[in-house]
C-alpha cells in the first residue's frame, strides 16, 4: 500500500534512528520537578496534642501544623483541626470548663461579585478549620456570580431570601435556627488569626470592632428604622439626646449568645422588622449604628465600655486601605504594627 494511503497510521518512532546529540531527553517521572514538589507536599505533620503530666494545670500545647494546600489558592481545607474549644475544655479547670460547655457557631456572610471573590470566603472558611471543628454557616446575600462550594466540612450554606439585607441577616438566621448557643459573626473578608481568648468569649455579646457615632451618616434614616422598632419612642429618645453615648458596631459584626439575640427581638422586633427593610449599602450602614444604640440603651453596654474586643476600627493597621486585599497581607501588616486581634480584615473595592 502507498505510503499516501498509510498517511493516517500511527507508528512508534524508532529513537535509535536519530542522532544521539538531537535526540529528546528522557527524565524519569520520580525525577521530574513537578512531581518532587508533589511528593514532598504529602510529608507534612499533623497536629500533635500533648498533655503535660507534669504540671498541675496540664496545659496544652500544638506543634504548627503544615497545610500542604496553604500554597493553593482556591482550595476548600477538608481537613479541619481539633475544635480549640474541646481542647480548652480537657484540660482547664472546673469554672473554665463549665463555660468552655457553651456551644459555638462560625457565620460567614458571603457576597460575590466577580470569580476573585471566591478567594475571600475560601480563606475565610480555612481560617476557621484552621483552628476551629465547629459548624459553620455560610449565609449567601445576593451573589451575582456562581460558586462550587466543594467539600465543605461540618458546613451549611443558606442563600437568603432577602436580597441586599446584608449584616442583619446572620442575627435573623441565627434566630431562626438556633445553631448553638453563641455565634460568631465574620464576613467574607474577616479571617481567624489565631484561637479566640476567653476574654473576648465572655461577653454575652461583645462587637469586633466599633467606630465612634458621628453627625455625617443618614440620621434620618436611623430615626426611620428606628420608628419601625417596638418600644421605638424610648429608643428616639434615647439617640436624640446628645449626652448619651453611643458606638456603632463596625461591620455589625460581633460574638453574641442566643439569648441576647432572642431579647432584643421580643422586645424590639430589631431583626424580625428590619429584615425585609434593609436593602441598600445606606440602609446596611444604619443598621451598624441602630444595633449600637439598641444595646446602650439596654445598659448592655455602659457610656464607657467601647462595646468591642479590638477597638477603634480606624485604628487597625491599614484600615480601608484596598493595598490591604488579602489574609497574607494583614497578617503581615498587623504583625508589624504589634496589633493583638483574633481577627483579621482585608478591604477590597466590591
Amino acid at each position: 500500500m502507498s505510503s499516501w494511503a498509510n498517511r493516517r497510521v500511527l507508528t512508534k518512532r524508532d529513537i535509535s534512528k536519530i542522532p544521539e546529540e538531537f535526540r529528546p531527553q528522557i527524565v524519569p517521572r520520580v525525577a521530574r520537578s513537578e512531581v518532587v514538589i508533589s511528593e514532598s507536599f504529602q510529608e507534612y505533620l499533623r497536629n500533635e496534642i500533648i498533655l503535660n503530666s507534669n504540671t498541675s494545670s496540664k496545659t496544652t500545647t500544638a506543634k504548627t501544623d503544615i497545610n500542604p494546600r496553604q500554597y493553593i489558592t482556591k482550595k476548600i481545607d477538608s481537613t479541619p483541626n481539633p475544635s480549640a474549644f474541646e481542647l480548652i475544655y480537657m484540660t482547664s479547670d472546673p469554672n473554665t470548663r463549665k463555660f468552655i460547655e457553651k456551644k459555638y457557631v462560625f457565620v460567614i456572610l458571603r457576597n460575590l461579585r466577580n470569580i476573585r471573590d471566591n478567594d475571600l470566603w475560601i480563606s475565610s472558611y480555612n481560617s476557621i478549620r484552621k483552628f476551629y471543628t465547629n459548624k459553620i454557616v455560610i449565609i449567601d446575600d445576593n451573589s451575582s456570580v456562581n460558586t462550587v462550594d466543594g467539600k465543605l466540612v461540618n458546613t451549611e450554606v443558606i442563600r437568603s431570601e432577602f436580597n441586599g439585607a446584608g449584616e442583619i441577616l446572620p442575627y435573623y438566621y441565627f434566630l431562626k435556627y438556633k445553631w448553638a448557643d453563641t455565634m460568631i459573626f465574620l464576613h467574607d473578608s474577616m479571617f481567624i488569626n489565631r484561637l479566640i481568648s476567653h476574654d473576648e468569649l465572655e461577653d454575652n455579646i461583645k462587637f469586633h470592632w466599633h467606630f465612634e457615632k458621628d453627625h455625617t451618616s443618614d440620621v434620618s434614616k436611623v430615626k426611620k428604622y428606628l420608628s419601625q422598632l417596638n418600644n421605638a419612642t424610648e429608643l428616639e429618645e434615647f439617640v436624640s439626646n446628645p449626652s448619651n453615648k453611643w458606638y456603632g458596631c463596625f461591620g455589625a459584626t460581633s460574638i453574641c449568645d442566643l439569648d441576647i439575640v432572642q431579647y432584643l427581638d421580643n422586645k424590639y422586633k430589631l431583626f424580625s422588622n428590619l429584615i425585609v427593610l434593609i436593602r441598600t449599602r445606606k440602609d446596611r450602614e444604619a443598621f451598624e449604628r441602630i444595633l449600637g444604640i439598641v444595646l446602650y440603651h439596654t445598659k448592655r453596654f455602659d457610656a464607657d465600655n467601647k462595646s468591642s474586643n479590638f477597638g477603634d476600627i480606624l485604628k487597625y493597621p491599614g484600615a480601608f486601605d484596598s493595598e490591604n486585599n488579602n489574609m497574607e497581607t494583614a497578617a503581615h501588616i498587623i504583625s508589624q504594627a504589634g496589633y493583638n486581634t483574633s481577627i483579621l480584615k482585608v478591604w477590597r473595592g466590591r
